[in-house]
């Protein structure tokens, strides 16, 4: 927050004892040096809120002691590396706001430790991986305005500590997996903006802690489960579809 500029210095990859680097919210630019994959006691880097651009360098899953990565709300590019799927120790991983592409790594399935995951706001194509069902720590898959394509994985309804699921403004198609039932601690269900179709699973009312849920703008037919009239914010209305039962 001190309107720095010019380079992130490579240097910083010497400081061999740094537990946290904090540089968010200037203007710095040029690339992410590989250089702070260097960093082994490193466990928390902020470099979000900048100018930066380049592809994420993959010397960064080296960083074995590291908990949370911010790299939001910058210009980067390119592939998401699958190195990151070696940061074993990783809580957070913020990536949203660039303009990475490609797929979604599925050794990211392997961050036992993850409880954030947000990739929002990007241009990732491909299928969401199964193996992020894996992830049974995760309390956030923000997922939000990519062109992610297929159907939702079942696979998500193994996240019992999943708080939020945010999926909207994609390509998915298919059904909504009945599975999704499965997590009891859901708050927000954003699957709105999306080419999903058929029927809205019944199980969808076992949801009882959700706060809001947005479906609209897909091709759902059948009728509305009865329970979810009673999320507090929601765009059922828009859905033009009859609640379940009289």
């Amino acid at each position: 927050g001190n309107q720095l500029s010019g380079q992130v210095p490579p240097e910083l990859g010497k400081l061999g004892d740094l537990r946290t680097l904090y540089l968010r919210d200037n203007q710095l630019s040029g690339q992410i040096p590989p250089e702070l994959g260097n960093l082994d006691d490193l466990k928390s880097l902020y470099l979000d809120q900048n100018q930066l651009g380049g592809e994420i360098p993959s010397k960064l899953g080296d960083l074995d002691n590291l908990e949370l990565l911010n790299l939001s709300e910058n210009q980067l590019n390119g592939l998401i590396p699958p190195e990151l799927g070696s940061m074993d120790r990783l809580n957070e991983l913020y990536l949203h706001i660039n303009q990475l592409s490609g797929e979604i790594p599925p050794e990211l399935g392997g961050l036992e430790f993850l409880s954030w995951l947000t990739f929002g706001r990007n241009q990732l194509s491909g299928s969401i991986p199964p193996e992020l069902g894996s992830l049974d720590r995760l309390e956030g898959l923000i997922l939000y305005q990519n062109q992610l394509s297929g159907e939702i994985p079942p696979e998500l309804g193994k996240l019992s500590n999943l708080k939020r699921l945010i999926l909207n403004h994609n390509r998915l198609s298919g059904e909504i997996p009945p599975e999704l039932g499965n997590l009891p601690n859901l708050k927000w269900l954003y699957l709105h903006e999306n080419q999903l179709s058929g029927e809205i699973p019944p199980e969808l009312g076992k949801l009882n802690n959700l706060e809001q849920v947005y479906l609209g703008g897909n091709q759902l037919t059948g009728c509305i489960p009865r329970n979810l009239r009673d999320v507090p914010d929601n765009d059922l209305a828009d859905l033009e579809l009859p609640f379940c039962g009289r």
